[in-house]
């Protein structure tokens, strides 16, 4: 039988039609293949983790985004410490750290770790940082030392430093430190190293209001002018890039003090015999602070530091103090102490 020319041409576009519409079925390679949360053309995957830092027996979970941020983690593998486990959800049955990686089909995400403490991970009283750039010389400086005496009388969560320059107890690396900060004028007073203090006392009670995740202490004994010292800093979860720094401060040092109104002295200028207080003397770091291994700043761990330091005999040894406190890469301090030698502290847990 004879077709005729417009019953071939209908059948060879029907033909064409329906080639076309089976061939491209599944074919979209923005569809999902395979079922069960799997996407085509993923070329990495990446992993989350709920928490660094967990108590044993907590869970952590863990989730996987493509590089095109589609939710894999139903199809994916999960290994701790190299073995699989079931799901995307752990429970560490001891204390120590652990690694934990996924793959999906042939591809593995990158490797991260978590810690897990046998011991709720506390955080500890917060004790504000005040140096006191100040001197002799610098009629308004007494303002700014009343203050720092009357909030000592209000609270104990301040420590002060008394940094010195131009004058008889002018601090040796104090360029060091002015520069840093960016002290320029005085008086001038940092609270935490972070800003310049407006001589309220509700700035300082405001930062010492909330907790801190960084502890530290001060242990110390004195053998004739020998003076051992040994620090410690705790952390409630996990840092990098710490410092740490410890200051030899001496009080009831007279020298006569400019005064340019009565700021709660009285009025004389000068103030004969003036009794400067907490005035640094020794850094036994760098004034910025030293390095802290990031080995020993993960949540749970104690650094430690021990000193020794010859006292010299122009320095009361009856009339010194310690401070050692711990700053982070902004070099703002984090926490902070002060002690009398001899006194051996604890952490200021909460």
């Amino acid at each position: 039988m004879r077709l005729s020319y417009k019953t071939f041409l209908s059948f060879i576009i029907t033909l064409f039609i329906v080639s076309c519409t089976y061939e491209g079925v599944g074919n979209d390679s923005s569809s999902p293949g395979g079922g069960g949360g799997e996407i085509d053309d993923v070329k990495s995957i990446n992993l989350s983790i709920s928490s660094e830092n967990i108590e044993v027996n907590s869970e952590i979970t863990f989730t996987i985004l493509s590089d095109k941020n589609d939710l894999l983690t139903s199809s994916c593998k999960f290994f701790v410490n190299g073995t699989e486990i079931s799901g995307n959800k752990f429970k560490p049955g001891e204390a120590g750290d652990y690694t934990v990686y996924a793959t999906y089909k042939a591809l593995t995400s990158s490797t991260k770790t978590f810690a897990a403490s046998a011991q709720p991970i506390k955080n500890f009283k917060t004790n504000v940082l005040i140096e006191d750039f100040t001197g002799a010389w610098c009629g308004y400086c007494t303002r700014v030392a009343y203050k720092l005496g009357e909030l000592k009388k209000l609270t104990s969560q301040v420590v002060v430093v008394a940094a010195h320059y131009g004058d008889a107890l002018q601090y040796t690396k104090i360029t060091e430190m002015t520069n840093a900060f960016g002290v320029s004028s005085y008086p001038h007073a940092r609270l935490n190293r972070t800003a310049k203090w407006n001589e309220s006392q509700s700035a300082v009670t405001s930062l010492y209001a909330n907790s801190s995740k960084v502890g530290v202490l001060i242990e110390s004994s004195l053998s004739g002018s020998t003076l051992s010292i040994k620090i410690k800093a705790k952390f409630a979860e996990t840092f990098t890039d710490l410092k740490f720094g410890v200051f030899l401060l001496e009080n009831d040092l007279l020298l006569d003090q400019r005064n340019y109104g009565d700021f709660g002295y009285g009025s004389d200028d000068p103030i004969v015999n003036f009794e400067h207080d907490d005035v640094l003397r020794v850094s036994l770091t760098s004034p910025l602070g030293d390095n802290i291994p990031s080995t020993s700043t993960k949540a749970g761990a104690i650094f430690e530091k021990s000193f020794t330091f010859e006292i010299p005999e122009t320095y009361k040894k009856d009339k010194m103090d310690i401070v050692a406190f711990v700053t982070d890469k902004d070099k703002k301090s984090l926490n902070a102490r002060h002690s009398e030698i001899g006194k051996t502290q604890t952490f200021e847990e909460l």
